[in-house]
């Protein structure tokens, strides 16, 4: 694995080897040694430890108390239950801001955004804009855990640049449904459309996982 500045925190830590995880660098089975990945990333222990355990809350891995981690293997039930609850809880957090008559104007401003990060080629951007709009709608429901969890969620399957350019684009069209049925005040479509949003994701990482075909 490429070393890391160790100025960096415990979540760029759980990325770095999230990404290891699912893009097949480390298999199941394999064994993570804290020491030995505190040393590879150039970072202390202790972030590692607290990587090692999110992502044993996640289900990636199953943390032992020998200060070690084994690499769990993603089956494809894995993957349908966490698109199945993302899609969950993103569709009562839509159902929420219909509710309240969320302003869309955040939302708008942010698939702008993100639609000029597209015409620019700018895709890292683009997940920035990406994610913002979800996370507005994650605050919908005023429920912190709840918007913890769909958080989570999010940064079990963070994709990479390449992914983005390819998807980008269908992606923020989605945003634009999603977001005009919400000003409707269309609940049940808002829902119904953040289902389909969710569940693209889930084919598109499945595909990936299964070597059909590159994210």
């Amino acid at each position: 694995m490429r070393q890391i500045n160790s100025e960096l925190t415990r979540d760029k830590v759980v990325n770095a080897l999230r990404r290891e995880i699912l893009y097949g660098h480390l298999k199941a089975g394999d064994v993570l040694y804290q020491d030995k990945i505190a040393a590879e990333l150039g970072v202390s222990r202790l972030p590692v430890r607290e990587a090692l355990q999110i992502l044993g809350n996640e289900g990636l891995v199953n943390v032992r108390p020998n200060k070690v981690a084994v690499i769990n293997n993603i089956s494809g039930k894995f993957l349908k239950d966490h698109f199945a609850f993302r899609s969950f809880l993103e569709q009562e957090a839509a159902r929420a801001a219909c509710r309240q008559q969320m302003d869309c104007g955040p939302l708008w401003d942010n698939y702008r955004l993100a639609e000029a990060a597209i015409d620019r080629r700018d895709y890292s951007g683009f997940d920035e804009y990406n994610r913002a709009i979800h996370a507005i709608l994650w605050h919908a429901p005023d429920n912190s855990q709840m918007e913890r969890v769909l958080s989570q969620l999010w940064n079990t399957f963070i994709t990479d640049e390449a992914h983005s350019q390819r998807n980008a684009r269908e992606s923020n069209a989605d945003h634009a449904e999603i977001i005009r049925a919400i000003e409707a005040r269309d609940a049940e479509a808002a829902a119904r459309l953040v289902d389909r949003h969710v569940h693209r994701s889930y084919s598109r990482i499945l595909q990936f996982l299964s070597g059909e075909n590159p994210l």
